[in-house]
């Protein structure tokens, strides 16, 4: 906590140092550096490589892990404390899903919202991007002063993860609510749904309009409903079931079985039917 609460204010320092101008802010990036003690958690990543320039930005790599991160001292620091809660996420999906990729994964950390906006199209409230191996994150200093990092990574690895094990065949909505429960986003998604609990929006759409949604994860509002009835669906889901069971269903989609054949194998009803057990209509 403590170590938190010094990067926040080192993040509030050179912004507030930079707000007076183009010389100003030339002035302040180079004369702030950021600590060597600070930087003591690289001694434990046994990296294969930690290279960083000026106008170029960085590159940190491990055996598990490669990240790029843009140029300046904060982003440095922002960019090893992301690289050691990536390590761990990685290591407990490993451990509860299976392996994210089979190579390492990669996770870029945009300049700013805009080069985010061009690189994944979408907009500040929707931290990540998965492609393939590569998860493309909004700027790791906002995540960090949203603290939302630690979720944010582990959410977007352990979705990486349950692709590759279902051989990308995983429902959406499934995948959407298990890689929130590995992350333990439940506080952030159930306080983020409490401020569209108005009466104006459906809170309890049908799994095919969750699964629209989060597929587009254009609209703020729709989407924050939809993470949640993804996580409630799956809470239900656990709860009538295990985790055994719902590993065995996604095994046998990776194995080309369809929903309903592997809902069969694996829940011992079809797939209509394990929706009716846990969908949200009028049951919430």
């Amino acid at each position: 906590m403590n170590r938190l609460i010094l990067i926040v204010a080192l993040l509030v320092l050179v912004t507030a140092g930079c707000g007076e101008g183009k010389k100003e802010e030339v002035t302040a990036e180079k004369e702030f550096r950021i600590p060597d003690s600070l930087l003591s958690p690289l001694d434990g990543y046994r990296l294969t490589r930690d290279d960083y320039h000026p106008v170029k930005g960085g590159i940190m790599e491990s055996g598990e892990i490669v990240m790029h991160y843009p140029a300046s001292e904060v982003s440095r620091y922002v960019a090893v404390e992301t690289f050691g809660i990536a390590r761990d996420a990685y290591r407990l999906t490993r451990e509860e899903i299976g392996p994210p990729c089979d190579g390492r994964v990669v996770l870029i950390g945009a300049r700013d919202l805009d080069e985010y906006r061009f690189l994944t199209r979408k907009e500040w409230w929707y931290y990540g991007v998965v492609r393939g191996d590569t998860i493309y994150f909004e700027p790791l200093d906002i995540m960090l002063k949203r603290s939302i990092t630690k979720v944010a990574v582990a959410q977007k690895i352990a979705q990486m993860a349950l692709e590759k094990r279902s051989g990308g065949r995983i429902p959406l909505w499934m995948k959407e609510g298990l890689a929130s429960r590995l992350a333990d986003e439940w506080p952030i998604i159930k306080a983020q749904r409490e401020e569209f609990n108005d009466g104006i929006y459906d809170v309890t759409p049908p799994p095919e309009k969750i699964e629209a949604v989060l597929e587009a994860a254009d609209d703020r509002p729709l989407t924050r409903i939809a993470f949640y009835c993804a996580y409630v669906m799956v809470d239900r889901l656990v709860g009538e079931f295990d985790m055994e069971r719902i590993m065995t269903f996604l095994d046998m989609l990776g194995e080309g079985r369809s929903n309903d054949e592997a809902s069969g194998e694996a829940f011992g009803i079809d797939y209509a039917s394990l929706l009716d057990r846990v969908r949200l209509d009028g049951k919430e």
